[in-house]
């Protein structure tokens, strides 16, 4: 059983069946991805990366104002990053990236990722009379994706840009400001956070359709940490915990037992024993497992017991 570095959370967990609003947001970076220099003048002088750093603001603010999501402070989900270090037996585990562990035990519904793909301008030169004319255009592109918390799967992503036009000769030209480039930036930002919530919403919309069922878990050494699809929902004995109808992996674990893994197919409203093995056990006590099983319908060994509930 992989180990978080929160206490048990015994709650439902929404990204197990849909979420309703507003959406818990947190937003993990926002890459610097530009290939281009921009010009000496328009943008030159301006570092990518530390607009891309901007991009952090200028979206969370966005978020805000949009009023259908909750905003987690960044400095604390970063916090949970560093601090968490899931292991498996006691061994440190790949299994997820920290960040979705980290989404997890602040419930998150969703974790949002920028880019600055672009900042960078292109030039038409105007030769007339003897005289030569740039029109340059500063065009700015943003991409933000929405990573669903349970598995690291992309849900979502929206892209924004922006452009300045401007006119350059020898007698006048214009020299960008890194204020400019924020407007720029928060021009594309406006156009992403509509896109991202439409498309969250109909998201929403469609796991909200979709049919659920109950579990009810206990195994013979209760209490013992139960996880659905990787994700801690909490102790035995678990009453009428509702998941989406379907495939799901199931563990259960205790210190001292050997954790049980299953993957089961949950058509209906069910009950679920698990029968646990310490690590070390007698002959006699892998009689009464053993027989236990052999009586049942099981999945796989060791086994666990599920039992259809009548509707």
């Amino acid at each position: 059983m992989k180990k978080h570095a929160i206490a048990a959370v015994l709650m439902m967990i929404p990204a197990l069946a849909g979420w309703a609003d507003p959406v818990k947001v947190a937003i993990l970076d926002f890459e610097d991805r530009t290939g281009q220099a921009s010009d000496a003048l328009l943008g030159g002088a301006i570092k990518s990366g530390a607009l891309a750093d901007k991009g952090l603001d200028l979206l969370g603010r966005r978020l805000l104002d949009a009023e259908t999501f909750v905003l987690v402070d960044r400095r604390d989900f970063i916090n949970q990053i560093e601090q968490l270090q899931p292991t498996d037996s006691g061994a440190p585990t790949p299994t997820k990236p920290s960040f979705l562990h980290a989404a997890q035990a602040l419930n998150m519904d969703v974790v949002l990722r920028g880019s600055l793909l672009s900042f960078s301008p292109g030039k038409q030169t105007v030769r007339q009379g003897g005289y030569e004319t740039e029109f340059v255009t500063l065009s700015l592109r943003i991409s933000v994706e929405a990573v669903d918390p349970v598995d690291g799967t992309v849900i979502a992503m929206a892209d924004g840009a922006a452009a300045g036009q401007f006119r350059q000769t020898a007698e006048h030209f214009t020299s960008l400001s890194e204020d400019d480039a924020l407007g720029l930036l928060d021009k594309a930002v406006d156009q992403v956070v509509p896109v991202l919530k439409a498309k969250l919403d109909q998201r929403q919309a469609a796991q909200a359709a979709r049919p659920r069922v109950k579990i009810s878990v206990k195994s013979s050494a209760d209490p013992a940490l139960v996880e659905i699809d990787g994700i801690l929902v909490g102790s035995t004995p678990l009453e009428n915990f509702e998941v989406y109808q379907g495939d799901h992996v199931l563990t259960v674990g205790k210190p001292g037992h050997r954790d049980i893994t299953k993957r089961i197919l949950l058509e209906q409203d069910s009950a679920i024993e698990v029968p646990m093995m310490r690590t070390e056990m007698s002959a006699e006590e892998w009689k009464d497992i053993l027989e236990k099983v052999r009586m049942n319908v099981v999945i796989g060994e060791p086994g666990i017991v599920i039992t259809p509930l009548a509707e």
